[in-house]
């Protein structure tokens, strides 16, 4: 009993030491135990800001006091930013954002009405103003960090009119914040596009091709397991459109005529972007219920992406092809550099990113609102892929599905049911760098509902470009 006591006892300081950052409303900290939590709802902005007080009052290990200015590799580390009630969303996507040297310098060197859109160039340099008063102050020293950095992410809401108390999709901010800064040089690093087509199956080579721009590609996760699964299923699968079902292709506008056809998309090495960004729908609405739920099945990706298999034509692969040389090879080669993580349901949750600022090294940063923590790629993996975390490599009995898998049955329902074993887990940190130790936790460091919900790629042959 003593012995149980003491466990106790350093699991709850561990845990003091350790507790991740929540919104105001998102009720992170019970969402990672299992307690309900309520959805977003604004308050009075008084106990918003105790609650921010409180937050930066903490004694904690992974506090951004430890992480310096730059990282081992000469890059600029953020010191991370304040939640202001529920902006974690923002403030995950602008970490994304400030780690590629070209996007902050883009923000910090504008110089007023030059390359804006004309649209609204008021408001949009007024934006543009404001986010970029937040990226000076997440470079500047942090004993002054807080106060300034708050009044500038206050400031940057109040421009474009977002309520800080309410909780907003990351996806869909950085989507329209673009536009909205009016910023064509920043909005061109985003931006690519690809082809939709119609293909008559008559054998006439019948087809209508359209050009689609977009700023981030949304992939299907329920059906699938990895990210180039679902990214093979969107540009190299086709829907089949039968005369027979009813639904057949009418080639000429204005003819009666109909011919079975198939649909699709076409991804074209022109249309590839600088800055790709992958949204993980994580999230389906059920048409019948009208119920909203959160897809937390695992979703492998790994920190290089080939889009090679999936490129338009074959004499574009020829083209590209190891036979005539590796100079082109980076065209269509991607390398992670963030990822965006959602914990929590549908309604109510919590935004953290993990960033690697530079690309060519494999040093990872959690950025969970303004604690900022150096992790290893196993812990963003173990919290970004959703799931049970899989364990590398075999057992004694040379079994190498999920540890929770090798069990029986009932000692997995058995095992299911000690919650509390479950989150007595230890993390250790090394050298400063949060990793797992052997015995890994059967989910990531958000808990049971965290996964990855937004992934951005840069373009290997444009890394020079980007990182210059």
């Amino acid at each position: 009993f003593i012995i149980l006591q003491t466990i106790v006892c350093s699991f709850q300081q561990q845990q003091q030491q350790q507790q991740p950052s929540s919104c105001c409303f998102c009720s992170y900290s019970s969402i990672v135990v299992g307690a309900s939590s309520s959805s977003a709802s604004p308050v009075s902005p008084t106990f918003a800001s105790s609650k921010i007080s409180n937050c930066h009052n903490r004694n904690d290990s992974t506090n951004n006091n430890n992480i310096h200015d730059v990282d081992t590799t000469g890059i600029l580390i953020s010191k991370g930013l304040v939640n202001l009630g529920n902006t974690c969303y923002l403030n995950s996507q602008l970490e994304c954002a400030y780690h590629i040297p070209k996007v902050r310098n883009l923000i910090l060197d504008h110089h007023h009405k030059e390359n804006m859109n004309d649209n609204d160039p008021i408001n949009n340099e007024a934006a543009l103003s404001s986010l970029q008063q937040i990226f000076n102050q997440m470079s500047n020293d942090p004993s002054s960090f807080t106060s300034s950095s708050t009044s500038s992410i206050r400031s940057f809401c109040r421009t474009l009119g977002i309520n800080p108390f309410e909780q907003q999709d990351a996806q869909e901010f950085w989507k329209l914040l673009l536009p909205e800064l009016g910023y064509e040089p920043l909005v061109q690093l985003y931006c690519g596009s690809y082809n939709t087509f119609i293909r008559a199956l008559d054998g006439s080579n019948r087809e209508r091709v359209r050009r689609e721009m977009f700023m981030d590609l949304s992939l299907d996760v329920m059906d699938y397991d990895h990210v180039m699964d679902s990214l093979k299923d969107m540009f190299t699968a086709g829907e089949i459109l039968s005369v027979q079902d009813g639904n057949g292709w009418r080639p000429e506008k204005g003819s009666q005529e109909k011919v079975d056809a198939i649909k699709g998309n076409r991804l074209i090495q022109q249309g590839l972007p600088k800055i790709l960004q992958l949204h993980l729908k994580r999230f389906r609405h059920d048409w019948e219920t009208g119920y909203v739920s959160k897809i937390n099945d695992r979703f492998v990706f790994e920190k290089t992406l080939d889009l090679y298999s999936i490129m338009d034509s074959e004499e574009d692969k020829q083209d590209r092809s190891v036979e005539n040389g590796n100079e082109n090879r980076d065209e269509w080669v991607y390398d992670l550099q963030s990822v965006v993580v959602h914990v929590g349901e549908y309604g109510s949750g919590h935004y953290y990113a993990y960033v690697r600022p530079n690309v060519q090294k494999d040093e990872w940063y959690r950025f969970d609102d303004d604690r900022v923590t150096r992790v290893t790629f196993q812990v963003v993996q173990d919290d970004a892929f959703g799931g049970h975390v899989i364990l590398k490599g075999k057992d004694q009995e040379g079994d190498d599905r999920p540890a929770l898998q090798r069990l029986p049955k009932k000692q997995q329902e058995k095992k299911k049911r000690k919650g509390f074993w479950k989150i007595m887990w230890k993390r250790v940190r090394v050298g400063g760098i949060e990793k797992h130790n052997r015995n890994r936790p059967e989910f990531g460091w958000g808990g049971r509902t965290s996964s990855a919900y937004m992934l951005q790629y840069v373009k290997r042959s444009d890394v020079a470009f980007l990182y210059n």
